[in-house]
C-alpha cells in the first residue's frame, strides 16, 4: 500500500460501514452505499485512471469473494472503482455486490493491508 493510500484509509471507514456491508438479508439503502463510495473517493481509495481490460482480468474475484482475501490493494481499488462506475449507469450493482459478500471482502482486505502497513 503506498503512503498516499495508507494515509487515506482509516479504521473509521471500516467501523462506519462494516455492519452495513455484512452478509445477510438486511436491507442497505442505495443512498448508504453511495455514501460509502463517496467516502472511499474522498480518502483516495478509488482510482482516478482506470483500465477496463485490467478490471476484466480481475473480475473473477466478484464471483468468488474469498479470492479477495489475497488481493493486492490495487486489485481491490480496481474492483471498487469499476463497481462504482457501473452502478452509476446500472443502479443496484453495489447492492448486489454487498449481498454477495464482495464489498465486505474488500473492506476487510483493506483493513488487513492497512494493519500490515502499520506494523
Amino acid at each position: 500500500m503506498n503512503n498516499m493510500t495508507s494515509n487515506g484509509y482509516s479504521n473509521n471507514l471500516y467501523a462506519k460501514y462494516v455492519a452495513d456491508l455484512k452478509l445477510g438479508n438486511h436491507i442497505v439503502s442505495d443512498m448508504r452505499l453511495q455514501e460509502f463510495v463517496a467516502d472511499l473517493e474522498q480518502c483516495g481509495m478509488l482510482l482516478d485512471e482506470f483500465d477496463w481490460d485490467e478490471w476484466y482480468q480481475n473480475s473473477h474475484m466478484l464471483d468468488r469473494p474469498e479470492y479477495i482475501g489475497d488481493a493486492s490493494m490495487y486489485e481491490c481499488q480496481l474492483l471498487l472503482t469499476a463497481m462504482a462506475r457501473i452502478d452509476r449507469f446500472s443502479p443496484g450493482v453495489l447492492s448486489n455486490m454487498r449481498r454477495q459478500g464482495v464489498l465486505l471482502a474488500i473492506i476487510e482486505r483493506f483493513q488487513t493491508l492497512h494493519f500490515k502497513q502499520v506494523s
